[in-house]
C-alpha cells in the first residue's frame, strides 16, 4: 500500500521520452518554496473549498492524498507502457520524497523492472543510504535536489542540514548510479555569488561522473493550496527569476564542463 497525491501521465520534464509521474506523499524537509505543500503530510488531508455550481459558491470538501495497494497502482501504470516503449520513457517517482515510504516504493520499482519499464526517482536526498542502496539496482535514473551549499542556509530553509544529501548523492555516483543534479534556483536564496561559486565548485568536482545539470526556475503555482491548506506561503514576496538571471546562471553553470539544461 502507498499513499499518493497525484499521478500525471505524458510527463515530458521528469526523465527521458514520455513519462508518467507518480507523486507519493510525505517529506522530510519542508522547503520554504515548496510547490507541492499538500505532499508534505505522509497521510490524506482532507480541507474545506469553494466551488462553483450553477454561478452559485458552494462549499465542499477536497482530499489531497488516496491510498492504493501496490498492484492496483501498476495496472495503472501499464496503460501508458505503449508509450513508454516507442519514446524511450518509463516512470517516475516523485513527491514529496518518495523514500519516506520505502517498502512501496521497492515494490513499485520491482514490478516496473519486471515489466521492462525505465525508472527513475526524483530525490530530496534526504534518506538513509540503506534505502537509497537497496533501490539502487532498480532504478535507472536518479534526478537529484541541489538546494544550498552552506549547510546553515540549507537548514534555514528546509529544515534540515546537507551533510547526509551530499552523503548521499557521493555514494550513489561511486557506486555508478545515473545522477542528474537539480538546482531549484529561488531569487536571493542559493542565487548569491557564494551559493553558485560553491554549487559550480561542487559540481565540477563530479563533472566525470555525470554529463548533465538542470536549473529549475521557481515559480509561484503554489499560492491556492497553500491557503486551502492553511499553511504559511514562506516565500510570498520572493518574485520568480527572470531572464537576465536564468542566463546568467547558465553562463555560470558551463563552467562545471556538464550540459546547463532549463527545466528537466
Amino acid at each position: 500500500m502507498v499513499t499518493i497525491f497525484d499521478i500525471k501521465r505524458f510527463a515530458v520534464h521528469d526523465g527521458p521520452g514520455i513519462r508518467t509521474t507518480v507523486f507519493l506523499k510525505g517529506c522530510p524537509l519542508s522547503c520554504a518554496w515548496c510547490h507541492n505543500p499538500e505532499s508534505q503530510e505522509l497521510e490524506p488531508v482532507t480541507v474545506d473549498i469553494m466551488r462553483k455550481v450553477n454561478g452559485k459558491s458552494v462549499p465542499g470538501k477536497k482530499v489531497y492524498g488516496e491510498r492504493l495497494e501496490v498492484d492496483r497502482l501498476v495496472e495503472i501504470l501499464l496503460r501508458d507502457a505503449h508509450f513508454y516503449e516507442e519514446s524511450g520513457g518509463g516512470v517516475t517517482f516523485s513527491g514529496g520524497e518518495p523514500l519516506m515510504q520505502a517498502e512501496g516504493l521497492f515494490q513499485l520499482l520491482e514490478a516496473c523492472k519486471q515489466h521492462g519499464i525505465h525508472t527513475t526517482i526524483d530525490t530530496s536526498g534526504y534518506a538513509n543510504w540503506e534505502q537509497f542502496d537497496r533501490i539502487l539496482p532498480l532504478t535507472d535514473l536518479f534526478l537529484f535536489d541541489l538546494k544550498n551549499m552552506n549547510p546553515e542556509l540549507h537548514r534555514k530553509y528546509t529544515g534540515m542540514d546537507n551533510g547526509t544529501i551530499l552523503s548521499n548523492a557521493d555514494k550513489l555516483l561511486e557506486k555508478g548510479a545515473t545522477l542528474i543534479f537539480r538546482i531549484p534556483v529561488i531569487p536571493g536564496i542559493n542565487t548569491t555569488s557564494a551559493e553558485v561559486t560553491g554549487m559550480v565548485s561542487f559540481l565540477k568536482e563530479r563533472a566525470k561522473k555525470m554529463s548533465e545539470v538542470h536549473l529549475l526556475p521557481y515559480h509561484r503555482i503554489a499560492e491556492n493550496k497553500y491557503r486551502r491548506l492553511q499553511m504559511t506561503e514562506d516565500l510570498a514576496d520572493v518574485a520568480e527569476p527572470d531572464e537576465r538571471m536564468m542566463r546568467h546562471l547558465i553562463e555560470e553553470f558551463k563552467h562545471t564542463g556538464l550540459e546547463v539544461i532549463i527545466g528537466g
